[in-house]
């Protein structure tokens, strides 16, 4: 929440940092990368992809609705497109298409975290459920072939 504040206060930029509304993609992201030795621009560029990225993560946690990939798309450039029409009247700000990009970069950034999270605790959560002695094979050997899986089939799981 700090940083969605920090986004509608007004900055006070060090000489040669140009504060200017941005409507060409790609553009400021270009400034970005062509000043990687810059803290200024680096924390500018980190601080846009990290600024959304709890959109994503925590989003579909929180808002069950929002858990699908379009949802967090939507919300997330519904919400970047607000911080920058806000930021036009906002002295020393502007408006950028590129911090939009990075926004919603950022918030599909978060969900794809979320998302292998999720599928690792799977594993992880069935791994912890099996019992792996060998009593326990043996056992889940005789069920799978019960109820008609190979044997094969079912070592290739553990």
């Amino acid at each position: 929440m700090g940083g969605l504040l920090v986004t509608l206060l007004p900055a006070h930029p060090a000489p040669g940092q140009v504060v200017e509304h941005n409507f060409i993609p790609l553009r400021t992201v270009a400034i970005y990368l062509a000043n990687l030795d810059s803290p200024f621009w680096v924390g500018q560029m980190v601080g846009n992809l990290l600024l959304l990225l709890p959109v994503g993560l925590l989003g579909p946690i929180v808002l069950p609705w929002m858990d699908q990939r379009l949802r967090v798309l939507v919300a997330s450039l519904a919400l970047s497109t607000a911080i920058e029409l806000a930021q036009v009247w906002v002295p020393d700000r502007s408006a950028d298409v590129d911090d939009l990009l990075l926004n919603v970069l950022g918030a599909m950034l978060g969900y794809a975290i979320l998302s292998v999270l999720r599928i690792g605790s799977g594993r992880l959560g069935a791994l912890a459920e099996r019992d792996l002695s060998p009593a326990g094979w043996l056992q889940s050997q005789v069920t799978d072939i019960r109820h008609g899986a190979s044997a094969a089939r079912a070592f290739s799981h553990v």
